[in-house]
């Protein structure tokens, strides 16, 4: 018996028009997702923090971390470190 979730598996279509299905795979304490063909046991939804990317070659969709921009005109922020003057000896006679 396959069961399938309630709106059914996540689905990616390439340039080609094919159409592909997103799977996860639990390996130790990390988590595997690929695309493959086979809609048996494919996950429901895209996790958080990720987008899909295709190879421009061969048509294949793969999941990589989303990109942060900054806004126009915002700089990153730098914890400015001050320096410390070193003390100086004073030599007393």
């Amino acid at each position: 018996m396959i069961i399938m979730p309630l709106f059914g598996p996540f689905t990616y279509k390439n340039k080609r028009g094919v159409k592909f299905y997103l799977h996860k795979k639990i390996r130790g304490n990390s988590a595997i997702y690929y695309f493959s063909k086979n809609p048996v046991d494919a996950v429901s939804n895209l996790p958080a923090g990720f987008e899909i990317m295709e190879n421009p070659k061969t048509g294949l969709p793969m999941l990589r971390r989303k990109k942060r921009f900054l806004p126009f005109g915002a700089k990153a922020k730098q914890e400015k470190t001050e320096e410390i003057p070193k003390e100086e000896k004073k030599e007393e006679s």
